[in-house]
């Protein structure tokens, strides 16, 4: 294979080296060269004016000033390369007319290259964990997704692969996903490189000007790989025999499905961009729930198939057998399941049953089950999720104690399919079960959400369990704001976290969190500092009840007296659930004037928050009340109108992530077994070779 194989490779090389030799033919531009200076591009350009020295630029992004974006990167390129092995061997099988012989020697390189593809991603998640604000490691951004699909279909493809070399099944499968899985390592390109995301994504990639021949690419490869296939189709092997359900190539072929299918839901997801161009201007992404509605329900069914599969016998089991095999992960799978709701959290539901049970009463069978499935069905597929990774956890743990005592080397399928579970399992603890550290009334910070926590220097509080200091705004060693917060945590632990914000050479705000790394649990967080809230001629302010300051260059005084629930409806709607005001002694200090006022501050049913502005006319001042923590009695003030000597106090994100390292342990457990399974292909090819079978 090794003629062909070097030519199709040889091919997408030419078509790579032509995107860095920026020539051009006529008036068409070839590539963009990497090597060409700003004067030569610019000659015009201002700064190359005689004797104009100009100032340091901004540098790179400091987001980006992190080591693991120095491997990052590397590695994720790096799988996406050797993707093009598979593919050309796939494109050689159909080239040489030879169907059954290439799938030895390529699946150690699908192997390869899908393990480095996964380690690379993975990287990413973990750099946006410890790097970012947001508190998670996916947010299924276009450009993340553009370097999951290929990985899908990667997977896809070797255990096609794996049942055609065992049963002499899935030919046009193994073949189609190979081309497919590098396709969408083009498109992936053709996506970040050309600009279309640049809009709608956080990565931001410079338009090189390459669109028409990473187009052009695409088109070349997609007729190269599924011009032949079409061409061969009716030369390809058929099964010898039909499938049986009963059988490990039949759930296997299932399986590899299911992954494609989730392939094509996130592909359709990312290019909505693309598709939405056709019929407006400016289209926006797909939003996060459409990814999580269609994946769950997918993952269900493919975790299943990952336990069930590797139970199966290839070719057929007798129903006899396999209920004897499926007996103790399937009970071991329903005990863990019943200990998760005993003693975890996961039983609380978001909807509450009471707003659920008059639509039942009163609509039709159809509306009730729709409003049934709205409050709780994201908990039942979660809870079937549950169950079916502890299922898929057990049933590959008996295989691989079964297999791998007598030839380790057998042991990498199961013990990737471990892994996965684990990774699984740490998914929906630290996304389905991340506790805000709240006490749930701090100040609005959009969206609706109150999850964030104002904190003053000097002071602490109580929260869930928690006691929190904030020692006050410190430079660390590299001259940057940190916020140390002491933290005492329920269990007694006591710990300094120091969340970095600072305004970069861009002028941009960056904010880098503090994980606190726990067996158990991360504890995240990240900070807000009052430097951040664009206020204009506004001036915010935190006080105690009792606290006086002065504002206005000391011409007046502000004491906070006290809180007073408000019970007329002078301010409330039917929507609200609270008034409060807090009332407020301004006294103006040249006139000796006085004058109480009691700006409001209103909670809805919905959980949201309105504030009602106090405008002092005679001082040409305003006051409003948007945030309040019950727990220390303190309140946060806009003041308008006048000058405020500036406080130091900060907006606290503090998330509880539980069992997170299941996701990173589950990572690494997952690429081990695929490591174990690429020595083991490899050594079958080389045997193959020496005997002359390849």
């Amino acid at each position: 294979y090794e003629p062909t194989v070097m030519t199709v490779i040889g091919l997408c090389q030419a078509f790579l080296l032509s995107m860095i030799v920026g020539l051009k033919l006529g008036g068409l531009p070839i590539g963009s060269s990497p090597f060409i200076t700003l004067a030569e591009k610019f000659p015009e350009a201002p700064m190359l004016a005689a004797g104009l020295v100009p100032a340091d630029g901004s540098g790179l992004n400091d987001l980006l000033q992190n080591y693991w974006m120095v491997i990052h990167p590397p590695t994720l390129f790096a799988g996406f390369a050797a993707m093009i092995v598979p593919f050309a061997f796939a494109v050689s099988a159909l080239w040489k007319k030879q169907y059954t012989q290439w799938v030895r020697p390529a699946l150690p390189w699908a192997l390869l290259a899908t393990v480095i593809l996964g380690i690379g991603i993975a990287m990413g998640g973990y750099w946006a964990y410890v790097t970012l604000s947001f508190g998670g490691y996916w947010a299924w951004d276009p450009v993340e997704n553009s370097s999951l699909v290929p990985w899908l279909f990667g997977i896809a493809a070797i255990h096609t692969m794996i049942v055609q070399k065992k049963s002499g099944n899935s030919h046009k499968a193994s073949i189609f996903l190979c081309i497919l899985a590098y396709m969408f390592v083009v498109y992936s390109t053709f996506l970040t490189r050309s600009g279309i995301l640049g809009d709608v994504s956080v990565h931001s990639f410079v338009d090189l000007g390459l669109y028409n021949q990473l187009l052009l690419w695409i088109l070349t490869m997609g007729a190269l790989g599924f011009g032949l296939m079409i061409y061969r189709y009716r030369e390809l092997p058929k099964p010898p025999s039909e499938p049986n359900i009963m059988s490990r190539e039949f759930m296997i072929f299932c399986g590899a499905m299911l992954l494609s299918a989730t392939a094509v839901v996130i592909t359709v997801g990312t290019s909505s961009p693309i598709i939405g161009n056709i019929f407006r201007d400016n289209p926006s992404t797909v939003p996060i729930a459409f990814y999580n509605s269609w994946s769950l329900p997918l993952a269900i069914m493919f975790v299943f198939l990952i336990g069930i599969g590797q139970l199966f016998w290839w070719t057929k089991i007798n129903v006899a057998t396999l209920n004897k095999l499926l007996l103790k992960p399937l009970a071991l799978a329903v005990v863990s399941t019943i200990a998760v709701l005993v003693f975890t959290p996961f039983t609380t539901q978001s909807t509450n049953v009471a707003s659920v049970a008059p639509t039942t009463i009163s609509a039709g069978i159809g509306d009730s089950l729709s409003s049934f499935w709205a409050g709780y069905g994201n908990s039942i597929l979660l809870l079937l999720l549950l169950f079916v990774t502890f299922f898929a956890l057990f049933g590959n743990a008996q295989v691989m104690w079964k297999i791998g005592r007598g030839n380790p080397k057998l042991a990498g399928g199961a013990f990737s399919h471990i892994g996965f579970a684990v990774m699984i399992l740490g998914i929906i603890a630290s996304s389905g079960f991340s506790n805000p550290v709240s006490v749930n009334n701090g100040i609005e910070l959009g969206d609706g959400k109150r999850d964030n926590f104002v904190i003053a220097a000097g002071e602490v509080v109580s929260i869930d369990g928690y006691s929190i200091h904030y020692q006050g705004k410190q430079d660390n060693v590299e001259g940057r704001p940190e916020y140390p917060i002491n933290i005492t945590d329920p269990s007694g632990d006591s710990y300094t976290m120091s969340p970095v914000v600072y305004k970069s050479n861009s002028d941009q705000w960056i904010q880098h969190p503090d994980v606190k790394v726990g067996f158990k649990k991360d504890l995240f967080v990240a900070v807000t500092p009052n430097e951040m809230f664009e206020l204009g001629d506004e001036q915010s302010i935190t006080m105690q009840k009792g606290d006086t300051l002065l504002v206005g260059e000391d011409e007046f005084q502000i004491t906070f007296l006290d809180f007073e629930v408000i019970d007329s409806t002078e301010f409330a709607t039917d929507s609200t659930e609270i008034s409060v005001g807090a009332v407020l002694d301004i006294v103006n200090l040249k006139t000796g004037d006085e004058q109480q006022v009691r700006p409001v501050y209103l909670i809805e049913k919905d959980g949201s928050v309105k504030y009602l502005e106090t405008e002092v006319l005679r001082w040409n001042m305003s006051v409003s009340f948007v945030g309040m923590n019950v727990t220390t009695g303190a309140i946060n003030l806009v003041i308008s109108g006048v000058t405020v000597k500036q406080q130091d106090w900060i907006v606290v994100q503090a998330l509880e992530k539980p069992l997170i390292n299941l996701v990173w342990i589950g990572i690494i457990m997952f690429s081990i077994g695929f490591v174990i399974s690429i020595v083991r292909r490899a050594g079958e090819q080389k045997v193959a070779i020496s005997q002359g079978r390849a």
